[in-house]
């Protein structure tokens, strides 16, 4: 249920929007202020505030380089992201009868990419990460290309995790476990113990992850009969 990096791409297309809304303004006033000086002596303006205005003229490309620069970085991070949700998705897709997945759900913690419940491996929530390169596993953490990636993925996987906790539990009426997963689509990533409870994988390994039993959960079969009740839960319906 639900559509695989939807809510990105339209991160995406939305500052991309804005980029060029802000392009647009600044060719505006850059017109502008080519006109004023043009028109200074009938406009009764004297040198010095012609000066200060070929001085902004000047200056005003310098000073919005760097956000726009970091702009476009962002929209193509989220087009990345985008394009990384919808790889898993496929390949979630590919699953059988005994899985339901559910994508693209709003948290407080910001969107949980999937959501997938086997009738007997249990619930998993899944984050999907675009980068490439290497993550080593840590102890406490993970590297990406040995540096700290620009969040915390696992810190941000369980605040997820415990929240869909919640609100599962607001529906079956008891806690159920949830594996928290964070997926690398086009990194490597090394062999590793999870970080937290937290299973840091490379996509083709997915499928493998979410076929093992994992811990045992009193409700699980419970999930699996009203799956659709909790799906519009988390749906907002």
């Amino acid at each position: 249920m639900g559509q695989a990096g939807k809510s990105t791409r339209k991160m995406a297309q939305s500052r991309r929007r804005t980029t060029n809304l802000i392009l647009v303004g600044v060719l505006i006033l850059a017109i502008l202020l080519a006109l004023t000086i043009q028109n200074a002596r009938a406009l009764g303006l004297g040198g010095g505030a012609v000066l200060g205005l070929l001085i902004l003229l000047r200056v005003l490309p310098d000073l919005i380089d760097k956000p726009i620069k970091r702009r476009v970085k962002e929209e193509r991070r989220a087009d990345r992201g985008a394009a990384a949700e919808e790889v898993v998705g496929d390949l979630l897709s590919g699953l059988n009868e005994d899985f339901f997945v559910l994508h693209d759900i709003s948290s407080p913690y910001g969107n949980i990419d999937h959501i997938v419940i086997g009738k007997t491996s249990g619930v998993f929530l899944l984050e999907t990460k675009a980068h490439g390169g290497r993550v080593e596993i840590l102890q406490d953490g993970l590297l990406v290309n040995s540096k700290p990636p620009e969040k915390d993925f696992i810190a941000q996987a369980l605040k997820n995790t415990y929240w869909l906790r919640d609100e599962i539990e607001k529906v079956i009426g008891s806690k159920v476990w949830i594996t928290p997963v964070v997926v690398f689509t086009n990194a490597f990533v090394e062999a590793g113990k999870p970080i937290k409870g937290v299973y840091v994988v490379n996509k083709k390994f997915l499928p493998n992850l979410l076929h093992r039993q994992m811990k045992s959960s009193s409700g699980l079969s419970t999930i699996w009969d009203i799956r659709q009740r909790i799906a519009q839960r988390l749906e907002g319906r």
